[in-house]
């Protein structure tokens, strides 16, 4: 047991190295090198399984299971990385365009710079796409695709737009693109397995991490649940500010101001942990003084590490529902799970004893919230990639 606890923070740490040199090689050499030769390595999903099997020997030595919202939490990561393998080794996910009035049955799937071609069971004819406006405006509202699908000898009329996907036979449509011609560019996918374990792991996440919060929520004082209520009403206030607004057309879902309040309000809870450390950093020498502000900095990192968890697997199923792909290893939200794993660490103070010096504690507290301005600021201002609006 005391092997383990010295080999996971430096396995932690190489994973973290690995993603954020991931997301640096993107920005080098493009998303499809970096898919090719880091995220879909044999090597980098060895690691991921490496962190796997630590994590179920730990959690039979420790008889985790005695404790029903932690046994949760680490068995919804297992299912999640699960999902992901299966994903992996069994989805299929390409693009094909539609020329009004011409039946298509194939997609094409590119792999590197190898581009091959899938057959589909069925054929769809584009009738005509349209540009949706808002009223007295030409700002997009939403592009719509209006489409025949053909299976056998049965045709039925179908539309596709953005946030409003076609499911048939385990194939997902989704309204990806459009070129000058009118000719309709939608996103396919096919994973029929991946889906269904992924989605089970961030039900069972959520179950652990309000069922985390309550039971954290006997130790905390008043004080702190107030303030974290007052930010779960800014967190409502921007979700409904959001929704009132004219957004473009591939952020018009219920999702995307949900995945934004709940992460806002955790890079929050964050900063006051920020705040904390610096305030205790002033006067370092008084030992009840720094015990004191550790106690408010960990009152604040439970509900904070379980708002960013939240809200980043929130975000996976909105790119699920609106993509067809519910995680791209796009640089934000590769810095997003780098976030998160650094302030999962210090949740893990009894087998991570260097967390329970107050002064360590405080000093790390400063340090991690580099994440934060790495994943807020520096991916759009530096690394780019498809969250760069944000």
């Amino acid at each position: 047991m005391k092997s383990l606890r010295h080999i996971t923070p430096v396995l932690i740490i190489i994973l973290i190295a690995v993603l954020a040199a991931g997301t640096v090689v993107e920005k080098l050499h493009g998303s499809e090198y970096a898919l090719t030769h880091v995220y879909g390595t044999w090597w980098f999903v060895a690691l991921w399984a490496l962190v796997a099997v630590i994590m179920v020997v730990m959690a039979a030595k420790g008889r985790m299971w005695k404790r029903m919202a932690v046994c949760a939490l680490h068995s919804s990561i297992l299912l999640i990385l699960l999902g992901a393998l299966l994903t992996m080794l069994t989805g299929k996910h390409g693009r094909m365009k539609l020329e009004p009035n011409r039946p298509m049955s194939h997609f094409f799937i590119q792999n590197g710079e190898e581009i091959t071609q899938e057959a589909l069971p069925f054929s769809l004819t584009l009738d005509r796409f349209e540009i949706e406006t808002y009223p007295n405006s030409k700002r997009p509202k939403d592009y719509v695709s209006h489409l025949q699908l053909t299976d056998g000898e049965t045709t039925k009329e179908v539309v596709i737009s953005m946030n409003n996907i076609l499911k048939h036979k385990h194939y997902r449509f989704y309204q990806s693109d459009y070129d000058e011609q009118g000719n309709s560019i939608l996103d396919v996918a096919r994973d029929p397995w991946g889906i269904g374990v992924t989605y089970a792991g961030y039900a069972l996440l959520f179950f652990a991490l309000a069922a985390l919060l309550v039971e954290r929520r006997k130790n905390m004082p008043a004080v702190t649940w107030s303030w974290l209520s007052v930010l779960v009403i800014l967190a409502v206030a921007l979700h409904i500010r959001m929704l009132t607004k004219q957004l473009m057309p591939v952020l018009r879902s219920p999702f995307f101001s949900i995945h934004i309040s709940t992460i806002v309000t955790a890079y929050i809870l964050l900063f006051g942990i920020l705040v904390v450390g610096i305030i205790a950093l002033i006067k370092p020498k008084d030992r009840p003084r720094l015990e004191r502000l550790k106690t408010l900095s960990t009152e604040m990192l439970y509900p904070a590490v379980a708002l960013l968890a939240a809200g980043i697997f929130i975000g996976a199923i909105w790119a699920n529902v609106s993509w067809g792909n519910y995680w791209s290893w796009d640089p934000k939200e590769v810095w997003a799970l780098i976030t998160l794993l650094i302030y999962a660490a210090p949740l893990h103070e009894k087998g991570w004893k260097t967390f329970q010096k107050p002064l360590f504690f405080h000093i790390y507290g400063i340090l991690a919230f580099l994440s934060v301005v790495i994943t807020y600021f520096g991916v759009n201002l530096i690394l780019g990639g498809v969250h760069a609006y944000n």
